[in-house]
């Protein structure tokens, strides 16, 4: 009979943290102080301390302070932003643990910039919320007190499934991207913090690639809100994006000022779809190319965002931002003033469907972060982080506090689990198949062709039931061709091999959950239902795995519970 450790190396601990980013450390750091006399490990695709995305290019956190209007603040992102889909309570309880996050920050040593007078700053722009920078190097120092407290870490493993226990997960296996040994992880309880999916289109976010979201998939999690997944940024040439505040810069070729033309409201602290509605009509009716104006942008913006982050000495941002730029100088064709601009499609799925806990349906599985940015419900009918700059970070660390409690009592009731050998020799089986393959197509190809259904305008600014129609036939012909890619033994493309599968069951959960919602509201906009409607859709879609197969269920908001509600409720 074979035996578990026969298959591959196993670790084990009672808690599993996957993905080494800013959630996943937050998380294994206030577990262990909870209970010091848990085993805690991180397994990280990369390497623990620079893992991640959000920390890359921003490093803001949006704080909503005791000197700030905690209903100004649920209201405007109920009624301006979330269009009465958000989970208020959760929202609420948001806003408010933010505040702990700077607490637990500061007494890491990890620097939050303060005024003279010791208070958060703000924008002029932001009347209900502070946002504060922090370095870059935030990682390493939470990295140096998780080593303090004992965490374990793994680095190179890219998880590909979760093992369970009927309908409990006990852990996960992987291989490393190295060595491609098969790695095999027995625990009792698991926290999910390995990221939305981006579909690999915009450089700075491109390790979000739905790994951990699809694996959780097919053990059976829940998802909702997967149809919000459609962030757009305004991109520069060579696919960098520009600050929070351009859609107030932004012109057409006769001069117009695209704010003027009421695409965008005077005062809009963040991207509105609007705007990218408006650069495509712009470009479509021959008004285009579409410049951003950056005298304007530092100089004249009405949100008083611009350099907002540049007036803080951050000496690691300060390095991180010039290579960016640097980068970008070198590969750009666009070199003047007023560069042409675009709309550049990030998309941020995270689709993972929890409670306030952050824990999902499954037993023994939390998800936070990114994973669960719109599956928690909190954020309403937007992608991350649309409408609430500097909430990336702010939530990652939000949902580790909000989980820890919660793994840590679990875990000290549960019972040593149960690997079944045969399932962890099944994945085994199938992880490593794709090598077999000796002819074949490349697989960066074939990525491509799931860019190609989710980042253009037509499929992902606005719907329409032809094009999604037309998106989902790409996808599943990219899913039942998956056997024809050869990967010539290289561990780096088997990676690449599975990226491809989750991107592409991310990419079906999108489009399927988007034309089930036959209205247009929020960030979600369909050309053939282009109103929003309150009376049949105020309802959360939350999408399950039966049998493989794609079941939609419908999920009413409890609005009368809520204080702020749409007209009529």
């Amino acid at each position: 009979m074979t035996n578990v450790t026969d298959l591959g190396t196993v670790y084990s601990s009672d808690v599993l943290v996957l993905g080494g980013g800013i959630a996943g450390l937050h998380a294994a750091i206030k577990i262990k102080e909870t209970d010091p006399s848990l085993d805690v490990l991180i397994a990280e695709k990369a390497t623990t301390g620079t893992a991640g995305k959000a920390n890359k290019g921003a490093g803001v956190l949006q704080v909503v302070d005791e000197s700030d209007d905690l209903d100004a603040y649920v209201k405007f992102n109920v009624e301006d932003s979330g269009k009465y889909l958000n989970e208020q309570d959760l929202l609420r309880k948001y806003a408010v643990t933010t505040r702990t996050v700077v607490k637990d920050y500061e007494r890491w040593g990890i620097q939050t910039m303060r005024e003279a007078d010791g208070s958060l700053s703000r924008a002029a722009g932001l009347p209900y919320w502070c946002l504060t920078a922090v370095d870059l190097d935030l990682l390493f120092k939470m990295v140096d007190v998780a080593k303090k407290l004992g965490i374990k870490f793994v680095n190179k493993v890219q998880t590909v499934e979760l093992l369970t226990q009927g309908e409990k997960v006990v852990g996960a296996v992987g291989f490393n991207i190295v060595t491609g040994e098969y790695q095999i992880f027995k625990a009792k309880s698991t926290v999910l913090a390995t990221g939305s999916c981006c579909w690999n289109v915009m450089h700075m976010w491109t390790s979000a690639r739905g790994d951990g979201i699809a694996a959780a998939w097919r053990a059976g999690a829940e998802m909702r809100n997967a149809e919000f997944s459609n962030f757009y940024n305004v991109g520069l040439p060579g696919g960098n994006g520009v600050q929070v505040g351009s859609q107030h810069s932004l012109y057409n070729s006769k001069g117009q000022r695209l704010a003027d033309l009421g695409y965008t409201k005077p005062h809009e602290c963040d991207f509105n779809i609007g705007i990218f509605l408006g650069m495509e009509k712009e470009v479509m009716e021959g008004r285009g190319p579409i410049v951003w104006e950056e005298t304007e942008f530092f100089n004249d913006n009405p949100l008083g965002v611009g350099g907002f982050l540049f007036r803080w000495v951050r000496p690691w941002a300060d390095i991180f931002h010039h290579k960016e730029m640097d980068k970008e100088n070198k590969y750009t064709v666009d070199h003047r003033w007023k560069p042409i601009v675009h709309p550049l499609f990030i998309g941020e799925f995270g689709a993972v469907k929890t409670n306030g806990n952050m824990k999902t349906n499954l037993e023994g599985l939390w998800a936070i972060g990114d994973t669960s940015r719109a599956g928690s419900g909190w954020a309403g009918a937007v992608p991350s982080p649309s409408r609430q700059r500097g909430s990336g970070l702010s939530y990652a660390s939000v949902t580790a506090i909000w989980c820890h409690e919660d793994v840590a009592a679990t875990t000290k009731t549960l019972p040593e689990p149960e690997i079944n050998v045969e399932q962890v020799a099944k994945f085994k089986e199938a992880i490593f198949a794709p090598l077999k393959v000796e002819k074949g197509y490349e697989v960066r190809d074939r990525i491509h062709c799931i860019k190609e259904v989710v980042a253009p305008p037509r499929f992902s600014v606005r719907k329409h039931f032809d094009r999604m129609d037309e998106a989902l036939d790409k996808i599943h012909w990219v899913q039942e061709n998956m056997g024809q890619i050869a990967l010539y033994n290289d561990f780096h493309l088997l990676g690449l091999w599975h990226d491809l599968k989750n991107m592409a069951l991310c990419a079906e959960l999108y489009f399927t959950a988007a034309m089930e919602r036959k209205e247009t509201r929020g960030w979600h906009v369909r050309e053939d239902f282009p109103e929003t409607d309150n009376q049949n859709w105020l309802k959360w879609i939350d999408l399950k795995n039966d049998n493989g197969k794609i079941a939609v269920n419908y999920e009413r908001v409890p609005i009368e519970k809520f204080k702020f509600r749409p007209e009529g409720f």
